[in-house]
């Protein structure tokens, strides 16, 4: 049975302790120590965890240098900030890791893992859960196979209306920085950063699983009183031909459940989140279609298969540095092409009340502009959305270090202001 450490068990931690008590289940692995900084806020759960046999620690150091028992697999579920740092100590600590996804703000951060994973000889995992789902799987072999031909484009959209609550939840959300670390908070970056990378994963399927960008362009926008983004439409350019489009929002008053189209040269495929469904409909008429046959524990998938990969039966995570590093170039480029995010005019904004009842700020037609960008295949300010701005394509060829000099100034004018 593999031993897992965990960095703190408030937040989505929650999440990954339940998953982890489902692995015991299984018996593949269990949680056997765990990282609380405040004792006294989770003094419930600590004793629970103390009752499994969880041994606690007040660092991350501390339990590194514990030697009661051996830990398999070092977990961090914490804020973005944190990623990187404590990732990069786990790893050269002698550790395997799984990061909670991003993995990083910065691309240099990204490096800075490559580097300690390399010099380890360690693994590092990224959890991405919806690429360790058969249906995501079941899509990459297909492409990998050449069922689809070569992939022209592929878009997703994702509308999920969020409350002044989710951004005071920690002191990160809606953040472009925190202290000395950016965090780049936004919709693309953190909540529906799945379903961009699915893409990026797929694409890169054509080239022998190498996932190269080669330009971004995108426009990030902020209604809400934050100093990062909360809607954004992004367009990647991949080396190998494909154009992807990625549409998100917290700014609206309904949700708008992840959907994501693939166009290929002998069909193309519909997925939608709801019971992880993918639909190929090709050319000649034919149609495949593939479920998830328990989409409801996909937050368990990346824990079972690093798991098997720390047992000897996988030979590799199935998302790692080299799957999960695209995100965060993608994030990096869209913010330098957008320069920093636009603030769009209050007379383009309403408040309404959500399901719950909570307030929420929200950009007018929000939901039909996604759904037209969205089938059109086009950005915002292409479609003469009044409050949109036009921005450039900045290339990924040598772009090693977030931010560029001109965007760092906008930045901290942001931030600042």
């Amino acid at each position: 049975m593999i031993h897992f450490g965990i960095v703190g068990i408030g937040g989505f931690a929650t999440t990954w302790i339940e998953c982890l008590q489902a692995l015991e289940e299984k018996g593949l692995g269990r949680l056997a120590a765990a990282v609380v900084r405040n004792p006294a806020k989770y003094s419930e759960k600590i004793a629970f965890l103390k009752q499994k046999h969880c041994r606690i620690y007040s660092s991350l150091t501390e339990m590194l240098a514990q030697r009661e028992q051996p830990l398999d697999i070092i977990g961090i579920p914490t804020g973005i900030p944190s990623h990187a740092p404590l990732g990069d100590q786990a790893l050269s600590a002698g550790y395997n890791t799984l990061i909670e996804k991003p993995v990083a703000a910065t691309i240099q951060e990204v490096r800075r893992l490559q580097e300690a994973e390399q010099k380890a000889g360690r693994w590092c995992a990224i959890g991405y859960q919806m690429i360790y789902s058969p249906t995501i799987q079941w899509l990459r072999q297909k492409i990998t196979s050449g069922a689809l031909g070569q992939i022209k484009e592929m878009r997703s959209l994702i509308g999920w209306p969020r409350p002044a609550s989710y951004y005071a939840r920690n002191s990160w959300a809606g953040q472009l920085r925190l202290g000395e670390s950016w965090v780049l908070d936004g919709p693309a970056t953190n909540a529906t950063a799945h379903y961009l990378t699915n893409m990026l994963y797929l694409a890169g399927a054509q080239k022998g699983g190498k996932i190269e960008i080669a330009r971004v362009r995108a426009e990030l926008y902020r209604a809400k009183p934050i100093p990062s983004y909360d809607t954004s439409c992004i367009e990647i350019q991949m080396a190998s031909g494909t154009r992807i489009l990625h549409y998100a929002s917290h700014s609206l008053s309904r949700n708008l459940h992840p959907i994501m189209q693939i166009i290929g040269e002998k069909g193309y495929v519909e997925w939608q989140a709801p019971g992880n469904v993918a639909t190929i409909y090709y050319t000649d008429g034919k149609k495949e279609e593939f479920a998830d046959p328990s989409p409801e524990t996909i937050h368990q998938r990346p824990f079972e298969q690093v798991a098997r990969v720390a047992m000897g039966k996988d030979s590799a995570p199935l998302c790692g540095l080299n799957e999960g590093g695209p995100h965060v170039l993608a994030i990096d480029l869209a913010f330098e092409s957008s320069q920093g995010c636009f603030s769009i005019p209050s007379r383009f904004l309403y408040t309404c009340r959500g399901d719950d009842g909570t307030e929420l700020i929200c950009i007018q037609n929000m939901e039909e502009i996604l759904q037209e960008a969205y089938s059109k295949g086009t950005l915002f300010a292409e479609m003469e959305v009044p409050w949109a701005k036009e921005t450039q394509p900045v290339s990924a060829a040598g772009y090693t270090y977030f931010p560029s000099k001109t965007l760092e100034g906008k930045l901290k004018e942001a931030i600042q202001g």
